[in-house]
């Protein structure tokens, strides 16, 4: 949608609003850099040399660039705008509530229903205490870790999205069918990763393959939800104040609650 006034971008990939277009071309290269820091820590084995004080340092430095990077741009798109009002915060902060009812509510369903088992040697903990069955506890540096994982899903839902929907000339069913199948592709490409030899020792899935290919849609649930809502931010004429961005984030979590225990109903624990 072209904005009266506004510049727009020339990519087919990037939105045509500049701060928006800014805000994800800066969080793609920010992905590239935690996932380079993850590689290096899981791959030369400092991951197994942490306790509390060690993971909880290695992922607020994750985290907090998403929201401490874009500050340090004076001159970025929309910077003379309100802070409150900036695309790249507004962003961060859906997926910041979003990231805050997926991990203190939401991991009890993969605990339960898909054999997500954590075993990192941790003590500090924080979890929701009347949902899940099993004994299994949500280590505090999952937070700030998951807000980047989270981050870097959505841009790159939304410029995929945006990108076929474009080259394809997809109508309204055409659009949900590439939702979905951004979702799953997204929800099997983590499993797939995450779930690796090199953490087996801390992060493990009791069938990893039945997760793959079935608890993948379990898991997608998440994106099915959340991608077509985080697209619609600040994509209006009219911007979102922050308490539009933080009820539609809020929405999104109840939804998905509800499609977790649709899911449970439907095909209960793999």
């Amino acid at each position: 949608m072209r904005h009266r006034g506004a510049a727009v971008t020339s990519s087919p990939w990037l939105s045509q609003r500049p701060d928006r277009a800014w805000s994800e071309l800066l969080f793609l290269a920010y992905s590239v850099m935690w996932m380079a820091a993850v590689a290096v820590v899981v791959l030369t084995g400092a991951i197994h040399t942490w306790g509390d004080v060690g993971y909880l340092v290695f992922s607020l430095a994750v985290g907090l660039p998403a929201f401490l990077g874009p500050l340090a741009f004076v001159r970025r798109p929309g910077g003379q705008k309100p802070l409150l009002e900036q695309y790249w915060l507004k962003l961060n902060v859906w997926v910041f509530l979003l990231v805050g009812f997926g991990t203190f509510i939401g991991t009890h369903y993969f605990f339960d229903l898909m054999g997500m088992q954590y075993a990192f040697p941790v003590t500090w903990m924080l979890q929701a205490k009347v949902v899940g069955g099993s004994e299994q506890t949500v280590p505090v540096f999952m937070y700030p870790l998951t807000h980047a994982f989270l981050l870097t899903y959505h841009v790159v839902m939304i410029v995929l999205l945006r990108r076929v929907v474009s080259a394809l000339s997809l109508g309204t069913v055409g659009r949900w069918v590439a939702i979905v199948v951004i979702a799953y592709a997204v929800a099997f490409a983590e499993t797939l990763v995450m779930a690796n030899e090199a953490l087996s020792d801390y992060f493990r899935y009791a069938d990893k393959a039945r997760m793959l290919w079935l608890g993948s849609l379990g898991y997608c649930v998440y994106y099915v939800v959340s991608l077509p809502m985080i697209a619609r931010l600040d994509d209006d004429p009219e911007r979102w104040p922050m308490s539009r961005v933080a009820i539609d984030a809020l929405g999104a979590s109840m939804i998905v609650l509800i499609g977790l225990e649709v899911w449970a109903h439907a095909i209960g624990p793999l």
